[in-house]
């Protein structure tokens, strides 16, 4: 590895303006233009710039690191990225829900099947889950699509009444994380409220294309990526970003190396730490 080995990191950043469409020419104007930034990205956050991953709202601003408006409800950018994270979804484009260390964010179908692989649970009745998840997941398979006041008021357990807002929301993350429950809409009128139902019966052929694969297929796959559009992260970016056992990461990342895909572990210029870099940009230079 050339651990001594000093990458240039401002074209590091001119490769990701034009993957992650930090140009003016390259911006997301629509939903025609948003569904094809995510299919090339394969998956990405919503609004979230401060993670290693692209972002959908940096995307629509079309320049590096914008900032974040104090007034969201009046910004252009947030609003369309709002209105695209409902849209795109319901007509079952994209995935979305909050994959990324919670964070809401974007999958292309393409690679649903492999963050299905990743992150469902062997059973679905894993014994991690907690019992108003279990409740929430009791109704959902009894009965069709279920508003969020329906899943609090029937998956209320021990007597209660109905789930309190905490627990239901600590509950449906747990069960998004897991790829077990998604959300499928978003209604107005007459108040604002989601609908849910379950991943399987939304995207049965996700489920079906990813229970034919390792483990190890879909850490590749979703890791192979990355690095094609984010082109650089430390290994702390990828455990935390999928989950992944620290060996675990530290094996897919030596794969990828063999495979000549990305060299590492390098220093950047202006950064600290050491990090893997998608082999391209990788340079034999010396301090």
């Amino acid at each position: 590895m050339p651990g001594n080995a000093i990458v240039d990191l401002e074209a590091l950043e001119r490769a990701r303006d034009l993957t992650f469409r930090r140009t003016p020419a390259r911006h997301v104007r629509g939903e025609t233009t948003a569904l094809r930034f995510i299919n090339e990205a394969g998956f990405c956050t919503a609004f979230s710039r401060r993670v290693n991953l692209p972002c959908l709202w940096v995307a629509i601003c079309g320049r590096r690191n914008p900032r974040m408006p104090v007034h969201t409800h009046h910004d252009y950018g947030i609003g369309l990225t709002w209105n695209l994270k409902d849209s795109l979804p319901e007509k079952k484009l994209v995935f979305y829900s909050r994959v990324f260390r919670r964070l809401p964010g974007f999958v292309s179908l393409e690679y649903l099947p492999y963050f299905y692989r990743l992150f469902a649970p062997e059973s679905p009745l894993s014994g991690e889950l907690i019992h108003a998840a279990r409740g929430i997941l009791d109704r959902l398979r009894t009965h069709p699509r279920q508003t969020t006041a329906q899943l609090r008021l029937y998956g209320a357990v021990y007597g209660a009444r109905r789930l309190s807002k905490a627990v239901f929301e600590k509950a449906i993350a747990g069960l998004q994380q897991r790829f077990l429950v998604v959300r499928t809409e978003a209604l107005y009128d007459p108040k604002f409220t989601y609908v849910w139902d379950l991943f399987e019966r939304q995207y049965p052929a996700a489920v079906k294309a990813g229970r034919k694969l390792s483990r190890q297929q879909a850490i590749d796959a979703i890791l192979g990526k990355y690095f094609r559009v984010v082109f650089y992260a430390r290994l702390a970016d990828v455990r935390s970003l999928f989950g992944l056992h620290p060996e675990e990461a530290r094996e897919a990342l030596a794969r990828l190396a063999a495979a000549g895909c990305i060299t590492g572990p390098v220093r950047l210029r202006s950064h600290f730490g050491s990090w893997w870099v998608s082999r391209a940009f990788a340079t034999d230079k010396r301090p």
